[in-house]
């Protein structure tokens, strides 16, 4: 019991319990209801040796009324207590649970890129819904073992040195054996547990997986491989499961033959006291009653190991993901009505844990209103630049003007309410049309509004011809619309923001040619008055850009308008020539 105590003093469980304090009055009352609880399991050794010498030494007939009364009004007591307590306490639970997943949450919003690239979805499914779980739910069941078990185990040893210390003191001679079998099973359950809770991340890693690209599966047969890989996930689990049980298992019949053997020197220590008449039959019959009663108490506090082990564990990931890092805001300064004037000075970037950069030295100075169309092959570091301006990622070498401002001088927030962004990976919500497009800050934005935007996003016939019109949901990830209805909700959404920066990356990659046009008129519109940074593969798209750049392998090859660039045949004329003479190469 006191290595379990230890553990919770050294875990994470600690930080947990700065949740508590609004709950004090629940905690008193579980705890009251523990101890009541506790304390009827020596009222039940007492009264059995007292009735037992009312009836065979006093003949007292009231015994027979007395015996069944005594019992069932302890069992009553018993029962409710643990029903108050145990409810009390999941209710603690469930409310403590509540914050801390929503602190998860919103921790996890606040992530770099970096701390996301670290983190596989599946790991962070599983510590939302198993970790979070075992680590408050747990703690309500290991509390209440210890609160009411050891209250229990207090009375009933208090009961033992009362009617007789010389035998509590023989029965006291296995409780080292019983401290070294509980470490062993608490420091072998911990670790098995921690490494099932990576491998959990595992299994919904590769579920997600299979589930997500299921018409890669079928088109190219890979039922075995992905069975293949769901089992051998699946085996770990089951091994590390056995693992874990064997130990678990191994140590419960360890406690109680210790523990057994403790009560047979007590009983043959007794018989020696009855036989000098040193011990009545009532005061054995107490003193029998409390040392089998303590048996459950104590088997129940060694189970904790297992228990504690896993809500340590999983206390400690939890944590551990809710200690990340935060995504950096050192700045200071608010960027208000900009201008849309961006300078690029000697740029560079390298991911983490490269050591190519994937933008290197780029240099650029933009003019408010200015569209810049960024292009070159896979690779060249187009969407990379573009993820810089709104600092998705810090630069590691140069800085970015807005305004004349340095980057790193301003807020996160006032930079990025500057910025709309359409990429080519559609993020959608599973919210109304509506809903998706007026989107965080918008959401007060008004019926006209919205519907501006989705005339101008080229999706009025769309949403006319829906039954909800606006309000119709779109299911999870928006898998009940097309990938262009998609994409132009996105692009509503970058209209209805009206910022004065705009990010294209690939905005109409998942158009038809005739939605295309659409969008491609609207944009048109839009850009009017604003700065634009346009990452294209149709260059036809950006024929009429302000300005193009060429970029391989991070660097700016060429700069100049549509025309220019053509006459100097270099990699714009190259790339043009490719998609437009021989697109099936490109």
């Amino acid at each position: 019991m006191f290595k379990i105590i230890d553990d919770i003093r050294a875990s994470s469980m600690m930080r947990l319990a700065r949740y508590l304090p609004p709950f004090k009055w629940h905690i008193a009352g579980a705890i009251a209801a523990m101890a009541a609880g506790g304390g009827a399991s020596s009222l039940i050794a007492l009264i059995l040796g007292k009735l037992t010498d009312m009836s065979f030494y006093g003949k007292d007939p009231l015994t027979v009324y007395l015996a069944p009364l005594a019992l069932i009004g302890i069992s009553i007591l018993h029962g409710g207590s643990r029903y108050l307590s145990s409810y009390l306490l999941v209710r603690v639970s469930q409310s403590v649970l509540l914050e801390v997943r929503t602190m998860l949450f919103s921790r996890m919003l606040r992530w770099s890129d970096k701390t996301f690239m670290e983190h596989r979805n599946s790991e962070l499914q599983a510590k939302f819904v198993n970790e979070a779980s075992n680590a408050l739910t747990r703690a309500a069941g290991v509390l209440t073992t210890m609160v009411r078990d050891s209250i229990q185990i207090v009375c009933l040893v208090a009961v033992l040195i009362w009617h007789n210390w010389m035998l509590t003191l023989v029965s006291f001679v296995v409780a080292p054996l019983l401290a070294i079998v509980i470490r062993w099973v608490n420091r072998r359950i911990k670790s098995l547990t921690r490494r099932q809770q990576l491998t959990f991340g595992e299994l919904i890693g590769t579920v997600l997986e299979a589930y997500n690209g299921e018409r890669v599966v079928k088109i190219y047969d890979g039922y075995a491989y992905e069975n293949d890989r769901f089992r051998e996930v699946n085996e770990k689990i089951r091994t590390l499961s056995l693992r874990q049980q064997r130990v678990s298992a191994a140590g419960m019949p360890l406690l109680q033959l210790i523990t057994m053997i403790g009560v047979s020197f007590v009983v043959v220590f007794a018989l020696m006291q009855a036989q000098s008449d040193a011990l009545t039959i009532g005061e054995f019959t107490t003193f029998l009653a409390a040392m089998l009663l303590l048996m459950p108490p104590i088997r129940h506090l060694s189970d904790l190991s297992g228990s504690t082990a896993t809500m340590i564990a999983a206390a400690d990931s939890l944590f551990e993901t809710i200690d990340e890092i935060p995504e950096e805001d050192p700045g200071t300064r608010e960027l208000k009505n900009c201008r849309g004037a961006v300078r690029f000075e000697d740029v560079s970037f390298t991911y983490p844990g490269k050591e190519t950069p994937a933008v290197k030295n780029f240099t650029l100075d933009v003019k408010p209103g200015e569209m810049i169309a960024l292009v070159g092959s896979s690779g060249s570091g187009k969407s990379t630049l573009v993820n810089l301006i709104p600092r998705f990622w810090a630069a590691t070498k140069g800085e970015i003007y807005f305004d004349g401002i340095p980057q790193s001088e301003l807020t996160l927030k006032s930079l990025r309410d500057q910025i709309a962004l359409v990429s080519q990976d559609v993020v959608i919500f599973d919210d109304t049309i509506a809903g998706n497009i007026a989107y965080g800050a918008m959401r007060n934005a008004t019926r006209e509004e919205i519907e501006r935007a989705v005339e101008a996003a080229a999706l009025t016939e769309f949403v006319e011809s829906l039954p909800d019109g606006l309000d119709t949901r779109v299911g999870a990830a928006g898998n009940e619309l097309s990938g262009g209805q998609r994409q132009r909700i996105s692009i509503a959404r970058a209209f209805l923001k009206n910022a004065p920066i705009l990010l294209l990356d690939e905005a109409t990659s998942a158009l038809d040619t005739e939605s295309e046009r659409h969008i491609q008129r609207s944009l048109d519109s839009l850009l009017v008055g604003r700065t634009a940074f346009v990452v294209a593969h149709r260059l036809s798209t950006i024929i009429n850009a302000d300005r193009i750049v060429a970029m391989r392998n991070g660097e700016v090859v060429e700069v100049g308008t549509h025309d220019e660039l053509l006459a100097k045949n270099g990699l714009y004329a190259h790339l043009y020539s490719l998609q437009f003479r021989h697109p099936s190469e490109v």
